[in-house]
């Protein structure tokens, strides 16, 4: 009895572990399971999906700007920059020292001055005494030279008196003494000029007609001879310095060394900036170019000289510092052809367009070259059509289209078709 009992209870147990893995086992099946019927799914759909239609059209031409090549008579001339500068700028010194006891207004920054005009004075207290005491000197000096000659004089009456024979000594004659007081005089005469030339300086006088850049003095300073007061510039030229190449040069005609000097036939030169928020400019000439090349850019500089820049006859003043574009103008004019600056590439070529719209790479060098446009002598021939933009990625051969030409009647039906109904 007790054995069957044991047996039993060992089969129930034995089914019962069965039941258990067989539940674990659809547990970490399920998961699989319902990827698998997932990809089935998708599968599925994707077999039965319908097929996009292929698109039959062939692509379309870039698009991009196309300038026309066109002939025109124009004057030669180079473009450039450079910064202004006064022909003339000085450091307003004292030459004697002593306490600054008036400063001018016309020395304050920006003010104009005359050439002539007291700028500042210093102490002058003790240059007036140093006026008396050599203006003493020289009175004492020509009271000795008076002596001197009297007793020369004397001395030769002596010995014609005495009928002594021969020629006296200059000595016995007491010429020594009176080069000696003539000497001092001149001396004494030396000092007082000195001293009325220090007295003279203590008014420190404008050297020219100007203005003022800055100022470095007050009223109650001492300062000592070679001290800086203000900063000036003359208001009568100004000056821009401005590189060249050898191509500029060949354009202009010239050569390095040139000098305008006094012919009066110096190539005429265009500035222009902006000033108080407008376009500005002015006239002036080239008027010298450098006579050696800088043997690290291998430019050249030349020499701009604009006159009266301060003057009512300008647009605006062309005050130093400021940053100009100058043009210059050789005066030959010459039959050109042009097309926008855009259309140089690597400032080495050119694609020109055929009939059928695909581009082809030119190697050109323009003669001529402004802000905008740029001129050829050869290489480019009027009515050439031109890529005048950006191209991205550009070859040999490749279709363009006009950007601002009517759309291609392909274009127009494509996007007809991506059109909703509304």
């Amino acid at each position: 009895m007790d054995v069957r009992a044991d047996q039993s209870m060992s089969i129930h147990a034995a089914k019962k572990t069965k039941r258990s893995i067989a539940r674990r086992a659809v547990v970490f099946a399920a998961p699989f399971l319902v990827l698998v019927a997932a990809a089935a799914g998708v599968a599925g759909l994707m077999a039965t999906a319908p097929k996009p239609d292929k698109n039959t059209q062939a692509s379309l031409p870039i698009a991009v700007e196309i300038a026309t090549a066109r002939a025109e008579e124009t004057s030669l001339r180079v473009t450039t920059q450079g910064q202004v500068k006064s022909k003339n700028e000085a450091d307003v010194a004292a030459q004697v020292s002593g306490q600054v006891l008036y400063i001018s207004p016309a020395l304050e920054a920006g003010a104009y001055f005359k050439k002539g005009d007291v700028l500042a004075k210093i102490d002058p207290a003790q240059y007036k005494l140093s006026v008396d005491r050599s203006r003493s000197q020289v009175a004492r000096a020509r009271e000795a030279l008076a002596r001197a000659k009297s007793e020369a004089s004397l001395a030769e009456q002596d010995w014609k008196d005495l009928g002594l024979t021969g020629d006296p000594s200059e000595l016995t004659l007491q010429k020594p003494q009176v080069d000696a007081a003539l000497a001092d005089l001149k001396t004494a005469e030396a000092a007082v000029r000195e001293s009325e030339l220090n007295l003279e300086r203590t008014e420190i006088r404008a050297p020219f007609d100007g203005r003022v850049m800055s100022r470095k003095a007050n009223v109650g300073d001492f300062i000592s001879p070679g001290a800086v007061l203000a900063s000036i510039f003359a208001v009568d030229i100004a000056q821009v310095r401005i590189a060249l190449t050898d191509a500029d040069l060949g354009v202009l005609g010239l050569a390095p060394g040139y000098s305008a000097g006094d012919s009066g036939n110096s190539p005429e030169a265009r500035l222009s900036t902006v000033v108080a928020g407008a376009p500005r400019e002015w006239t002036g000439k080239l008027t010298l170019i450098d006579a050696s090349v800088d043997p690290s850019t291998r430019l050249v500089y030349g020499l701009i000289e604009v006159a009266d820049p301060f003057g009512e006859s300008q647009t605006a003043p062309l005050a130093p510092g400021l940053f100009v574009d100058v043009e210059i103008d050789s005066g030959e004019r010459q039959s050109l052809v042009s097309i926008p600056r855009g259309a140089l590439k690597k400032n080495e070529y050119i694609y020109v367009i055929d009939g059928e719209g695909a581009i082809k790479a030119r190697a050109v060098t323009p003669a001529m070259a402004d802000a905008k446009t740029l001129f050829f002598r050869d290489g480019v021939t009027a009515g050439e059509k031109v890529v005048a933009s950006f191209l991205p990625s550009p070859r040999d051969g490749m279709k363009v289209r006009d950007i601002n030409a009517p759309a291609p009647a392909e274009e127009k039906v494509a996007d007809a078709k991506n059109q909703k109904p509304k």
